[in-house]
């Protein structure tokens, strides 16, 4: 691969308070039946079918694996697909990790290492390794994997990942693109995502690595362009892939910092030390991915930072901003005291709903803004 440096300018964006932001919240309980929906990952491996009826949500780490499908319109568990963990639909581990439901109800499966596509009677079709996979075009570089981010195109034909070192001691590299529809591969180095890893702290342990936080990287593809960002900091950076041009946007909030501004040692080899730091870094900003809203048209993000101790409760400000399909930021909401951060968020006619663990039991806490 020929590696061109990309072009790049920035712009910083004051507070843009055009619009008005208030919002009404109720929360709605959803009947598992005689069963238990799969709570234990938070519900990160779900996704939503592309009707907003139902979502998927895959039993991660369970000894009985597979696909819950929740109608959300009834608010009930509709049914589960089992899966297999060997023969001709395995998926050989219980851990995966993302779940992309297709336009024809056909859906993909990865547990960051392999990609399985499956057909809506629960069929596999195909399973792209990552790290062995046959596709033309490039080969990354030795000493080096496919991250653990990733994200399905808008138009569903390609996979884009970061890569990174393989031990997963430093930033990403750059990004990947795996063409699915032509099954070619290519990769492009980014310097920028170095700069952007500030917070990384590695634990070692005998001179090996076996932990790492570090605020998080977040990955859209849209059309022509992949948006990311990092947890620390209040930017979004475009790279055009048709131009190879980079440009950021920078963002003001009234109610959060605009980064992380504690300094972390980049290595510990005491667990307890390492523990300690975690703790204290979880009082840090921390910037969410970005969620489209089609009935709405914006782009909601929630950002967190500690504010104050209240007893023995510790009270975040939670604050939900909104941006317009140009990424210009147009208003921005302080969510009040009790609201809980969410782990699993998705849009559903112009309605947020996040996830919310009762008791071991599913509920959806929905979030309706209105924008004046």
């Amino acid at each position: 691969m020929a590696v061109v440096g990309c072009s790049s300018n920035n712009s910083e964006q004051k507070n843009t308070r055009s619009i008005e932001i208030s919002y009404e919240l109720d929360t709605v309980m959803v009947d598992a039946g005689d069963d238990f929906i799969h709570v234990q990952w938070q519900m990160m491996s779900s996704d939503l079918s592309k009707d907003e009826k139902y979502l998927f949500n895959f039993k991660t780490g369970s000894e009985n694996p597979g696909l819950e499908i929740i109608d959300l319109e009834k608010l009930k568990l509709d049914q589960v697909i089992p899966m297999s963990l060997e023969g001709p639909n395995g998926i050989r581990h219980p851990y995966i990790s993302n779940v992309y439901l297709l336009s024809d109800g056909s859906y993909f499966l990865s547990n960051s290492y392999d990609f399985f596509r499956f057909d809506t009677e629960g069929n596999k079709h195909s399973t792209l390794t990552f790290s062995n996979h046959e596709f033309t075009g490039d080969k990354l570089p030795d000493g080096t994997r496919i991250d653990l981010n990733q994200t399905l195109s808008e138009d569903e034909k390609s996979i884009v990942t970061f890569y990174s070192d393989e031990k997963l001691e430093n930033a990403p590299l750059g990004f990947t693109v795996f063409d699915l529809e032509n099954e070619s591969f290519y990769y492009k180095p980014l310097d920028i995502l170095k700069e952007l890893e500030k917070y990384r702290i590695n634990l070692y342990f005998n001179g090996y690595p076996s932990g790492a936080m570090f605020s998080s990287f977040h990955l859209l593809a849209k059309n022509d362009s992949l948006i990311f960002s990092n947890g620390g900091i209040n930017q979004l950076y475009f790279y055009d892939l048709e131009t190879d041009s980079l440009s950021f946007k920078s963002y003001n909030s009234q109610y959060t910092s605009y980064e992380i501004t504690k300094s972390f040692p980049g290595r510990v080899e005491s667990e307890e030390e390492y523990r300690a730091l975690i703790k204290d870094s979880e009082k840090e900003v921390r910037y969410g991915p970005l969620y489209f809203d089609r009935k709405n048209e914006v782009y909601w993000r929630f950002t967190s930072e500690f504010d104050r101790m209240k007893g023995d409760t510790t009270i975040f400000d939670i604050v939900l901003t909104a941006f317009n399909p140009q990424f210009e930021q147009i208003g921005e909401v302080l969510l009040q005291d009790d609201f809980v951060l969410p782990y699993k968020v998705f849009i559903k006619e112009g309605l947020i709903w996040t996830f919310l663990n009762m008791d071991d039991e599913v509920a959806f806490v929905r979030l309706k803004p209105t924008l004046k």
